[in-house]
């Protein structure tokens, strides 16, 4: 993920990166630019959108990466996400989520500190999150992170016959079904 020199007030940034042909992130008033998606996390994340899309009960439902959601000033983009509500917009954008019930974000090289680090800092103080999903596309591995009052509770799973579970959502996915098609090390 490369960095941009310039700093940015949000909306500064909101306005030039409307305009611009790739995706940025934008925390603490720096940009970065997006990596670009490896086969395996295409995969994965075409498996997901469909694994939840096929288990999730309305009124939720499954949005794939291209949705920012903001941070208090940070907008960044998460590889999918689930909406239980209405969505709630930032400033009438339609490209811009307030209040995601669960957010997904699968791991590479390029991307892993940041996603771990500020990233989930910034995830785990919005507003309505429940449940914070890290997949990796280097080994069947998923954390779960679930809200508990002030606290978050993550569980491991690190087999293809486990299932996932996404309690916020009453969700059940097995992770063959997630790493269906990829050669992963487990």
């Amino acid at each position: 993920m490369a960095t941009a020199e310039k700093l940015m007030t949000p909306g500064e940034f909101l306005e030039w990166e409307s305009a611009q042909p790739e995706r940025y992130e934008y925390v603490a008033g720096t940009i970065s630019a997006m990596a670009g998606m490896s086969y395996e996390h295409n995969r994965l994340s075409t498996n997901l959108i469909i694994a939840f899309g096929k288990c999730l009960k309305s009124p939720c439902e499954i949005r794939v990466e291209g949705l920012k959601v903001q941070l208090g000033a940070a907008f960044v983009y998460p590889d999918a996400l689930i909406l239980c509500q209405e969505p709630i917009f930032y400033n009438f954008r339609t490209d811009t989520i307030t209040k995601p019930t669960v957010i997904f974000e699968i791991l590479s090289d390029s991307t892993e500190a940041f996603d771990r680090g500020e990233k989930f800092r910034r995830y785990r103080q919005l507003e309505g999150l429940e449940a914070i999903v890290f997949v990796s596309q280097k080994a069947v591995l998923v954390e779960c992170w679930t809200r508990a009052g002030d606290a978050w509770q993550v569980r491991e799973h690190e087999s293809r016959e486990d299932t996932l579970v996404v309690a916020p959502v009453e969700a059940r996915v097995p992770l063959a079904e997630l790493y269906d098609s990829l050669i992963t090390h487990s």
